[in-house]
C-alpha cells in the first residue's frame, strides 16, 4: 500500500463560524463580569443621568407650557444631548476601569493567552472578542440610553425636535455613543495587555485618562491655549461631540484637531495590542 506524505494543514473552521470565531471569548468574558454584584451595580448607576435627563426634559415641556416658554427654555438640536454624553462618559470611565482592567492581563497572568491562540483563533479574534466586551458595556449606558432620550425628546417636543432640519440628529446620538466608547475602550484594552495585574491595569488606566484631564485643565488655566483639550482623551471626546450634536461648543478648536487625536490614539492602542498580544511568550 502506497503511503502519501501529509505535510502540515491549517486548521480552518466551517464556514459558518469563520466570522463569528470571537464570540465564544466575548461571551466567556462578559459572563464572568456580569457575574460581579458590584459591576451590575454600576451598570445600574450608568442610567442614573438618562433619568435625570428625561425628568428634565418632561419637566420644561409640562411646566414650561404653562409658562409659554417651552421654546426658549428648552434647547433646540443637540445640545441636551451633548450634556447627557458628557455626563455619562464619567461613569462610563468607572465602567470602563472595571470591566475592561483585567481583560487581557488576567490572560497574560494565567498564561490563557496562549490557549487562546493555540486554537483556530487569530490575534485578530481575540482582540475583536475581547474589544466586544468593552463596546457592549459602554454601548449599553450610550446608545440606549441615548436613542431612548432622543425618542422622548421627539416624543414629548416634536415641535422643537421633530422636524426635516433635524433629521440628522438620531444618526448623529448613536455616531456620538460609538465614538465615545471606542475612544475609552481601545485604550483601556491597550493598557490591560500592557500588565499582568488586572488592578494594576485599571489603576494605571484610570490614572492616565485623569492625569491628562488634569494636565488639559492646568496647561488651559495657565496658558490660555486653546489647544490644551488635545492633550486629555474625555476633552476630545467632547469636543467633537459638540461638533456632532451641534452643540455650543466649549473651545474655538476645530473638530478635525480632537477627531485626528482620538485617530491617534486608537492606532496606537492597536499597534500596542499587535505587539502584546501573542501566540509565544518570550522569556528574557
Amino acid at each position: 500500500m502506497p503511503i502519501y506524505e501529509q505535510a502540515y494543514r491549517k486548521y480552518e473552521a466551517r464556514e459558518a463560524l469563520r466570522t463569528v470565531r470571537f464570540w465564544p471569548i466575548t461571551r466567556e468574558a462578559l459572563r464572568l463580569i456580569l457575574a460581579k454584584r458590584s459591576f451590575l451595580a454600576l451598570l445600574v448607576i450608568g442610567w442614573v443621568p438618562f433619568l435625570g435627563f428625561a425628568i428634565y426634559v418632561w419637566a420644561l415641556t409640562q411646566f414650561g407650557q404653562v409658562a409659554e416658554g417651552m421654546a426658549s427654555a428648552l434647547p433646540r438640536g443637540g445640545a441636551v444631548f451633548a450634556q447627557f454624553f458628557k455626563w455619562q462618559m464619567r461613569l462610563n470611565l468607572l465602567l470602563t476601569t472595571f470591566g475592561g482592567a483585567g481583560l487581557v492581563a488576567n490572560d497574560l497572568r494565567t498564561g490563557a493567552i496562549l490557549v487562546y491562540l493555540s486554537r483556530p483563533l487569530t490575534r485578530r479574534d481575540y482582540v475583536i472578542g475581547k474589544l466586544s466586551v468593552l463596546l457592549a458595556i459602554n454601548l449599553f449606558v450610550t446608545l440606549v440610553p441615548g436613542l431612548l432620550l432622543y425618542g422622548i425628546a421627539i416624543a414629548l417636543a416634536p415641535a422643537q425636535f421633530l422636524t426635516w432640519d433635524l433629521a440628522w440628529l438620531g444618526p448623529a446620538v448613536a455616531l456620538h455613543a460609538v465614538v465615545l466608547s471606542l475612544a475609552l475602550s481601545l485604550p483601556a484594552l491597550a493598557v490591560s495587555s500592557l500588565s499582568r495585574s488586572g488592578r494594576v491595569a485599571g489603576l494605571a488606566f484610570f490614572g492616565l485618562l485623569m492625569g491628562l484631564d488634569l494636565v488639559a485643565l492646568i496647561v488651559g488655566l495657565i496658558g490660555r491655549w486653546p489647544a490644551a483639550i488635545l492633550l486629555s482623551i474625555q476633552a476630545c471626546v467632547s469636543a467633537l461631540g459638540d461638533a456632532l450634536l451641534g452643540a455650543p461648543r466649549d473651545t474655538a478648536l476645530a473638530w478635525a484637531y480632537p477627531a485626528l487625536v482620538l485617530i491617534a490614539i486608537a492606532l496606537g492602542s492597536l499597534a500596542v495590542l499587535r505587539a502584546r498580544v501573542r501566540a509565544v511568550e518570550i522569556v528574557r
